[in-house]
């Protein structure tokens, strides 16, 4: 159980750390709030990655997507889908497929993508909670810079 937390505990370190430097972002609708970060899968520890089975390379990075419903004030993570694409700006079109990951009240949807250094890669994601309807359109941009 020890091993889990620390694994777990390196993961959110990582993420937050890499947040700043990948331009972590929210987008609100009107229940909830689709929290979006992308990273160099190089960010991740060995350890973390093993943990996730996320392959590590310089030429991957990892979409994270956080699904957090909205009620009167307070917020709480809940499971839902994610489907979408990425595209570069030679309109290379990159399938993501996003599988969703429990760790005790927080859900998390990850997805693999191949990158190039110095690339800008446009994303376009289809995302819902499981508790709602509500189809959440989620679009960003993510340059990736030579290591």
């Amino acid at each position: 159980m020890r091993i889990r937390f620390v694994i777990w505990a390196g993961f959110l370190l990582v993420l937050l750390l890499a947040a700043g430097a990948s331009h972590a972002n929210e987008i609100e609708f009107d229940r909830h709030v689709v929290h979006y970060t992308v990273v160099n899968t190089t960010f991740l520890s060995p350890e973390v990655a093993r943990a996730y089975n996320i392959r590590r390379s310089s030429r991957r990075a990892l979409v994270n997507i956080v699904i957090m419903k909205r009620d009167e004030d307070t917020m709480e993570s809940v499971p839902g889908s994610v489907t979408g694409h990425a595209v570069n700006l030679n309109r290379q079109l990159r399938n993501l497929s996003f599988r969703q990951v429990r760790d005790g009240d927080a859900y998390y949807h990850l997805a693999e993508v191949a990158v190039r250094p110095g690339e800008v890669i446009d994303f376009n994601l289809r995302v819902s909670a499981a508790d709602d309807d509500e189809t959440m359109p989620v679009s960003f941009r993510q340059s990736f810079y030579r290591n």
